[in-house]
């Protein structure tokens, strides 16, 4: 219809006809342009929000994670030195509860927490720009090299514990064999208890919490500045 008027108005050399019949064309493809472009934009503010809300639950898990694991390691970073004070006192009997929970508690540490499923996802995608913010994209990047970070490092702590849990398992197991009626295990017990190999593992585990907490109270000050900016694009 357009094309049949502007043809008839060429033909008919009416200017004034021609130039209007382009506005209109040019009007209709500007406007459909804008339709697209605002319906693109609506769209991707709708994943944007789905986006953010699912880094919000993940940090909050995540959170809650680390929360845990400072508690546990705090725990047995205090249990690995009150170990090593029951060792050396000889008012303690081996086969006691108090030295038997230090013990248990200065054998191995947590695993670190994990990434964000939600920001991995974001990455494979390529749905990193859809987040707006900068101060949201740098806390996330942070966060997760810092995760990268300790997996890596994590690896010399977990060759740590394997050389040194062996003669603590041991111990415990032998406590564990013997009962309240160590008999003929006493100096056996006894023996092991004074080893420098045992006080040596205990202080090793204990250096081991305790490196492995102040990994975890980072990675508590990060997930925290994470959240704090997805509650600014939440609010």
């Amino acid at each position: 219809m357009i094309l049949k008027r502007l043809t008839t108005a060429v033909r008919e050399q009416n200017w004034t006809a021609v130039i209007i019949e382009f506005v209109i064309v040019l009007s209709g493809v500007v406007i459909g342009f804008q339709i697209t472009a605002w319906n693109e934009t609506r769209q991707d503010a709708d994943r944007e929000a789905l986006i953010i809300a699912r880094l919000h639950a993940d940090f909050i898990a995540i959170e809650s994670d680390v929360a845990t694991v400072i508690a546990d390691l705090n725990r047995r970073s205090e249990a690995a030195g009150g170990f090593l004070t029951l060792i050396r006192d000889d008012a303690v009997d081996a086969n006691s509860e108090a030295f038997q929970l230090g013990l248990a508690n200065t054998i191995g540490t947590p695993v670190p927490a994990g990434r964000s499923a939600t920001y991995v996802d974001l990455l494979e995608s390529g749905d990193m720009r859809l987040i707006r913010s900068e101060e949201l994209r740098r806390a996330l990047i942070e966060f997760d090299e810092q995760v990268r970070r300790h997996e890596m490092a994590y690896e010399t702590l977990a060759t740590l514990v394997i050389d040194n849990t062996g003669v603590l398992l041991d111990y415990q197991s032998l406590l564990r064999a013997v009962g309240s009626e160590p008999g003929i295990y006493a100096e056996a017990i006894e023996a092991t208890r004074r080893s420098p190999e045992l006080i040596t593992s205990a202080q090793m585990m204990q250096n081991v919490s305790q490196v492995n907490l102040a990994w975890h109270r980072g990675r508590q000050t990060t997930t925290q500045a994470v959240l704090a900016a997805l509650q600014g694009e939440l609010d």
